[in-house]
């Protein structure tokens, strides 16, 4: 279904247009509400945007913020479920998907956003699970299972963008060949 999900999408030039806008005003909104965070409570990046972390690392931060500060993180957190990972997962798969016909390669590659997005999930639930939970502390095998699904999520992503922007490059090449030929 999620792939189907790219193929419409790759397919519409609306529906991919739709996808980017969604995608801006989603990364428009994390970004200042971690701002929001970081300027009101004194703290640094949320724990999603950090790599990995320890149990020790997360509960200090969330001493550091402080209960409304929890409950503002909290809302970053329900953004990143909706409309923030959704939007990146399609908007990025779809275009990586265009990118692999391009190439004539295979379009499997484009499952690195969704993976990404299904270890943001895990990652998201338990980091926000812990927020809620605080100043009660979860099983530091939980904290832990949390930063490993952080760190794929963060690899996954990199590796999505890097063969985003490495086949655009390559296509975009074989074009300027093609069309000066």
């Amino acid at each position: 279904m999620v792939f189907r999900i790219l193929q419409i999408v790759a397919d519409s030039t609306p529906l991919l247009t739709v996808a980017a806008l969604l995608e801006a005003v989603s990364v428009g909104v994390m970004f200042q509400r971690a701002g929001y965070l970081k300027d009101t409570f004194g703290v640094g990046d949320p724990p999603d945007l950090w790599f990995g972390s320890t149990p020790d690392k997360l509960y200090d931060y969330l001493n550091e913020l402080g209960a409304d500060g929890c409950q503002a993180y909290g809302r970053v957190n329900s953004w990143d479920f909706f409309p923030y990972m959704p939007a990146y997962m399609i908007l990025l798969g779809a275009m990586l998907l265009l990118q692999c016909r391009s190439a004539g390669i295979s379009l499997n590659i484009s499952w690195l956003f969704p993976v990404a997005m299904f270890f943001d999930i895990i990652e998201s639930s338990i980091f926000g699970y812990a927020t809620r939970q605080f100043p009660e502390h979860l099983s530091n095998m939980l904290i832990n299972v949390a930063s490993i699904a952080n760190q794929i999520k963060w690899a996954s992503f990199l590796f999505g963008l890097v063969a985003l922007v490495g086949l655009f490059a390559n296509n975009s090449m074989r074009r300027t060949k093609s069309h000066h030929q």
